[in-house]
């Protein structure tokens, strides 16, 4: 019986790394409890997807969760991981609405 194979790791990449139109959740982030705080405040944590709507080092980076869009800092943004995924829309499985992966 050949051996079991470890399943890879999910790729998480840093929020200013994806492209306009790529879909993703938080996986992950360096923040402060403040920072991280705010963010929950505004809908967006570790149970929730969202597109990319602008992304860079070289400005904010603007992403859409819901029918909301949020900005944020490069300098933020890059402290927040990825976790690209291919879930037809973006919602919050928390309020049923999102992919459930």
């Amino acid at each position: 019986m050949p051996p079991l194979m470890a399943e890879p790791a999910p790729i998480r990449l840093p929020l200013t790394q994806l492209k306009r139109g790529d879909r993703a959740m938080v996986a992950g982030a360096s923040l402060s409890d403040e920072d991280r705080a705010v963010l929950q405040a505004m809908g967006l944590d570790e149970r929730c997807t969202f597109t990319v709507c602008r992304a860079g080092a070289g400005g904010p980076c603007i992403i859409q969760l819901d029918a909301t869009r949020l900005g944020l800092s490069p300098e933020l943004a890059k402290r927040i991981l990825t976790r690209p995924c291919d879930c037809p829309e973006t919602g919050c499985r928390e309020r049923g609405e999102g992919p459930t992966h």
